[in-house]
């Protein structure tokens, strides 16, 4: 009822003059007639705005001051500048993070990189090197690292002394698939164990049977360990050698892959000449 009321209350009584609101007539005019101006200016706005735009983002302001490279010690930061095709003065909204991971990325030495800007000045490339773990034999000699990645050529001057893989295949090399590379990884697991072992190997032969064969540094003989169960033969090879100390000469080689024994082969007896 009280709604209803109210609504009566304000109803015009009989012979009372409605007055022109008049302020309301002329902003609406104003309005309408504004339209015109609005469209013919919209597109001089918009120019001016994208000029504006284009003025701020190539101000000096953010010009890079900055070029910060973490990385190890095989490839230098001067050197990932100038592959990334950077230099100081550059305007930092032109720098391309992607296109400059992608270039980077391709050094060899590279596993994995990151570039980041931070406004207004500074670019900072993070780099994760590669570790050799291994050499991988085929006429000339090429890194391996943990995974099982055949990623460099051995350049002059650069570390040998790793153990060296040898039995692989040119096409091993060329393909470096997943059973590849799973090999060499089983191989380089063989020698973290043998270096944890305090016998270090000097090479690792990929036989033609499919197994292993090691050649440890300090006994120049070859072992033959077949392929998986790593621990259980090292742990019986381990216990036999010491039983040819002194005696090395005598064998021709030694063979742990099997379960419950080791062979051992003895070199053939020379003969006196008379």
């Amino acid at each position: 009822m009280g709604i209803f009321s109210r609504l009566r209350g304000n109803k015009r009584k009989d012979g009372e003059s409605v007055r022109p609101n008049f302020a309301a007539w002329a902003a609406a005019l104003l309005a309408v007639s504004s339209i015109p101006a609005l469209i013919f200016t919209w597109p001089h706005v918009r120019r001016l705005g994208g000029d504006l735009r284009e003025e701020l983002l190539n101000h000096p302001y953010f010009s890079v001051q900055e070029i910060r490279v973490r990385a190890g010690d095989k490839v230098g930061g001067s050197e990932i500048v100038a592959i990334a095709g950077m230099n100081h003065g550059m305007n930092i909204w032109k720098v391309d993070p992607a296109a400059i991971e992608r270039k980077v990325g391709k050094h060899p030495w590279v596993k994995r990189v990151l570039v980041r800007r931070e406004l207004p000045r500074r670019v900072v490339i993070e780099v994760e090197e590669r570790e050799a773990k291994g050499i991988v034999v085929l006429g000339r000699l090429y890194y391996v690292d943990a995974d099982g990645l055949v990623f460099k050529e051995v350049g002059e001057g650069e570390k040998t002394d790793f153990p060296m893989l040898t039995g692989l295949k040119q096409g091993d090399l060329a393909s470096q698939n997943h059973a590849i590379r799973q090999k060499i990884r089983e191989a380089l697991k063989v020698a973290e164990m043998m270096r944890q072992g305090s016998l270090a190997l000097s090479e690792i032969h990929f036989s033609a049977h499919g197994g292993l064969v090691l050649y440890p540094m300090v006994y120049p003989i070859p072992v033959h360990v077949g392929w998986g169960d790593w621990q259980g033969k090292l742990e019986r090879l381990e216990r036999v050698l010491p039983m040819w100390n002194g005696k090395e000469a005598r064998l021709a080689s030694l063979d742990v892959s099997f379960r419950d024994q080791v062979v051992a082969r003895m070199r053939k007896a020379q003969g006196l000449k008379g």
